[in-house]
């Protein structure tokens, strides 16, 4: 095992006198001539840290997104790097492996001025343009938890044509172009997809464009003649929901006529199985108290998927969304999350991806809701601008402009920066957390906006409980760091998780 950090690396040498002569003790040229010069090291303040049970010393940064494991035989080392009031040493090793993973920083390091220069660079930029679009505001299914009103059908001609207009106007300036499908139930609105998505493809190409396109649907219309054409329009990323085993499903989404709507769900997706082309698929799995003692047999049932990297199992527990059903809902109230945790690790042991928990901890800017970004707009199927997908045009602060035939977004400005605004800034405790660059301190603003409450996520407010989860479902495939030779040990493709050892 190498010598600690901050002990006697050797003894002097005379080469070593010689040089040290030559140099006048000029750190700069001793690292130019190959010699790590001494630091001084804090540990970051965006780190977590968590025990697993067999000893492993769990670390976590949020401002790099780095996740290691580091066992119990080098934790005393690790523990000697992290002291509060810092230590010296040269940056190699372990402490050089600790610092490239945000654990340690030079002291003297402005991590907040960093935090607030990556939200600049993010949430300011003119180069990038976001659409959720409501294809359709009908639905053909009548979910229990479903806080939708279906106001109205397909998107109205005009506001496709606005569409269309607005990003050839913005063309020039863009580099990057996502659209989400919503609705309602997108697919309703097949005509509005039709017309929209092969224009979006054509102007983003002609401008030199990045797109990406996803859709939230039911899957219930998503036959294999409608997803080889979503597929030829580069729509390749898709939410569909399964509440869990049969029964569960049909009880909690039902067709807009009272059937059941899970065995139509699930023959098209074995139907996708069949395409060889890249896409994605997040089967997200919403559950209660009802539902969730036959969520392994769901899961066993989903096993043949389990091989498909392109198909992905995701857990949420239902909530009082504003529905007309809310108070019959059976949520799972204070044990949601670690009802979550233990169906992650339940679908790790069959086989599937746990991805989702680590999605939930990596930085800038995938835990920031999209109505926080002044550059994501959703554009209802009669035009109107709105923010949030769950209030939609049911509040007024919801609704902050309109959309013009020609392109042009009619935006009422002190309505946007109410949900753009830096709200960590203006708060004390999001200042001081170790999860600000994650969440910004608007994972959701909604709460910011009708409460002023601080709407802190739950893998945050679970944190510990969470990084053990995270580390039991994927431990076995992690990396190793060799303390002898400094290396790293990468097992196949490189995994998120870490695990020093020597």
């Amino acid at each position: 095992m190498e010598p600690l950090a901050n002990t006697d690396l050797a003894a002097e040498t005379a080469k070593d006198r010689a040089l040290r002569n030559l140099t006048g003790d000029n750190p700069a040229v001793v690292q130019i001539m190959g010699v790590p010069a001494p630091k001084h090291w804090m540990p970051s303040r965006y780190n977590a840290r968590a025990d697993a049970p067999n000893g492993t010393l769990i670390l976590y940064n949020s401002y790099v997104g780095s996740f290691s494991g580091f066992p119990a035989k080098v934790r005393e080392e690790v523990e000697e790097r992290l002291r509060k009031e810092g230590f010296s040493g040269p940056q190699q090793g372990l402490t050089q492996y600790m610092f490239e993973r945000g654990f340690l920083v030079p002291r003297g390091t402005d991590e907040l001025g960093r935090v607030r220069l990556r939200y600049g660079s993010q949430q300011y930029r003119n180069d990038k343009l976001e659409f959720t679009l409501l294809t359709s505001e009908e639905c053909n299914f009548r979910c229990v938890y479903c806080y939708e009103t279906f106001p109205r059908g397909t998107m109205e001609p005009r506001v496709r044509k606005g569409l269309l207009n607005l990003l050839k106007n913005r063309a020039p300036t863009l580099n990057r172009f996502n659209v989400s499908y919503f609705g309602g139930e997108p697919l309703l609105g097949f005509e509005a997809i039709e017309e929209l998505a092969p224009e979006f493809v054509r102007i983003c190409d002609e401008n030199d464009i990045h797109i990406g396109s996803g859709m939230t649907t039911n899957a219930y219309l998503l036959t294999p003649d409608i997803f080889e054409k979503l597929l030829r329009w580069k729509i390749t990323s898709f939410q569909i929901t399964i509440d869990g085993a049969p029964e569960d499903h049909d009880a909690h989404r039902k067709l807009k006529d009272g059937g059941g709507s899970f065995h139509t769900i699930l023959a098209n997706l074995n139907e996708m199985r069949r395409f060889k082309e890249n896409f994605d698929v997040a089967i997200r799995v919403n559950f209660d108290r009802q539902n969730l003692p036959r969520m392994p047999e769901f899961i066993e049932l989903m096993r043949e998927f389990r091989d498909d990297g392109r198909f992905k199992l995701r857990f949420y527990p239902i909530g009082t969304w504003g529905g007309p059903n809310d108070k019959d809902l059976e949520v799972c109230g204070l044990s949601a999350e670690e009802n979550r945790q233990q169906l992650d690790v339940y679908a790790a042991d069959v086989g599937f991806p746990a991805e989702s928990r680590l999605g939930a901890l990596q930085p800038w800017p995938t835990n920031v809701c999209y109505a926080a970004r002044p550059y994501h707009l959703v554009i209802g199927a009669d035009g109107k601008i709105m923010k949030c997908t769950i209030v939609l045009d049911t509040k007024d602060y919801n609704i902050v402009g309109n959309l013009t035939e020609d392109g042009r977004a009619e935006i009422d400005v002190d309505k946007l920066s109410k949900w753009v605004t830096p709200y960590f800034e203006d708060d004390d405790g999001c200042k001081s957390c170790f999860f600000v660059p994650v969440c910004q301190g608007c994972s959701c603003p909604l709460p910011r906006i009708t409460s002023g409450e601080r709407p802190c996520p739950p893998p945050k407010l679970q944190i510990r409980n969470t990084l053990v989860s995270i580390w039991t479902a994927h431990s076995k495939g992690g990396n190793t760091y060799n303390l002898a030779t400094g290396a790293l040990i990468k097992p196949g493709n490189e995994a998120l998780v870490e695990s020093p050892s020597a």
